[in-house]
C-alpha cells in the first residue's frame, strides 16, 4: 500500500522530493518504495534523464490501476470505518466569515437529514487545499475560476448592496441615488498580508465603477479586515458595509440592518465547491454538496 501511494503522488508531482513532503516520509523512502514496486513488476515506471522524470510506457499503464485500487480501498476503510466507529467526518476547508454568517447558521437542518455525517470545519489558511489528501473546500473566487486537477463546480453566485443600521438611516435621511450614498460614512474592508502589502476588498470599487461613481468621493469612517466585523459596525451605527447576499441573513430579517438602495448588484465572484477528482460521487461527499446546492438555492434569510 506505501509503495502504490509513492507510486500514485510520485506521477502526479513527477518530483520524489514533492511526493516525500504530502506523505509526510523522507525521499529515500520513497525511492525505497519505487525500486520495490519496479522489482517486483520487473520494469520501470519512471524515466530519469537530465534532471527531469516522467513516466514510462509501464507507469502510464499502471497509473490509472493504482488510482482505482486506492480510491475503491478507501470507500471500503470509510464503510467499515462508518460500521464500527459511528458517523463519518469530513473536513471542510471555507472562509472564516462564510462559515460564520451564512454556514453554521443553516448546519442544524443538514445535520437532522444526515445524522451519520459530521462536518469538521477548517478556517485556516485553505488554500493549501490542492491535492488528493484533501476532503472538501469552498472558495470565493471569480466564477470563471477553475483549479486543475480538482473537482469544482459553483454554487453560489453572489450580489452586493450597501447597508446599514435604522439609526443612521433616520439621522442622514433615506438616499434616493446610488450618489446619495456617498453622503453616508463608509466601512471599508482591507487586510495586511505577511510581507506588509496592503489589499482592498473588491465590493466597494465593483460598486462604484457600476455606478459611475469614484472611490475619492468615499466618506472613509472605518478600516476593517473582516466582511463579519463590517457587519458588526454597520449594526452599530458606525457606518455604510457593502454586504454580500451569503453574509447578510438574520440581520435584515431581524431589521438591526436595512438596504440604503432596494437594488442587489450582480458581483463577477461566487462560491465553487472542491473537492479531489472522484470524491463528488461518495456518498458523504455527495450529501453535502446536494444539501449546499438546495441551500443555495433559497437566497431567503434564515428563519423566515
Amino acid at each position: 500500500m506505501a509503495a502504490l501511494r509513492g507510486f500514485e503522488a510520485c506521477a502526479r508531482y513527477l518530483n520524489f522530493s514533492q511526493a516525500a513532503l504530502e506523505l509526510h516520509v523522507t525521499q529515500s523512502a520513497i525511492s525505497h518504495q519505487i525500486r520495490q514496486l519496479e522489482e517486483l513488476l520487473e520494469t520501470e515506471l519512471f524515466a530519469r534523464t537530465a534532471g527531469a522524470m516522467m513516466l514510462t510506457q509501464a507507469g502510464v499503464e499502471l497509473l490509472p490501476i493504482v488510482r482505482r485500487f486506492l480510491k475503491d480501498f478507501s470507500a471500503l476503510a470509510t464503510r467499515f470505518d462508518r460500521d464500527v466507529q459511528g458517523p463519518v467526518s469530513i473536513e471542510l476547508f471555507v472562509h472564516d466569515s462564510f462559515a460564520n454568517t451564512w454556514l453554521i447558521p443553516r448546519l442544524s437542518a443538514f445535520y437532522a437529514k444526515h445524522p451519520g455525517i459530521r462536518i469538521l470545519l477548517n478556517t485556516e489558511d485553505f488554500s493549501r487545499f490542492d491535492n488528493a489528501s484533501g476532503q472538501a473546500a469552498i472558495r470565493l473566487e471569480a466564477r470563471e475560476a477553475s483549479w486543475p486537477g480538482l473537482y469544482s463546480e459553483f454554487i453560489l453566485a453572489e450580489r452586493i448592496f450597501p447597508v446599514c443600521s435604522p439609526a443612521l438611516v433616520q439621522r442622514l435621511g433615506s438616499p434616493e441615488t446610488a450618489a446619495d450614498v456617498l453622503d453616508f460614512p463608509v466601512i471599508l474592508r482591507a487586510r495586511s498580508m505577511a510581507n506588509g502589502e496592503q489589499i482592498s476588498t473588491p465590493s466597494w470599487d465593483y460598486w462604484l465603477q457600476k455606478h459611475g461613481l469614484t472611490r475619492s468621493s468615499l466618506n472613509c469612517a472605518l478600516v476593517v479586515p473582516h466582511s463579519n466585523m463590517a457587519v458588526s459596525a454597520a449594526i452599530r451605527g458606525l457606518g455604510v458595509a457593502m454586504a454580500r447576499t451569503s453574509h447578510i441573513s438574520d440581520e435584515l430579517h431581524t431589521g438591526a440592518l436595512q438596504k440604503l438602495l432596494d437594488e442587489e448588484m450582480d458581483s463577477d465572484t461566487g462560491y465553487h465547491f472542491l473537492c479531489s477528482p472522484g470524491r463528488q460521487n461518495s456518498p458523504e461527499i455527495r450529501a453535502i454538496l446536494d444539501w449546499l446546492k438546495s441551500e443555495c438555492g433559497d437566497q431567503s434569510p434564515v428563519g423566515a
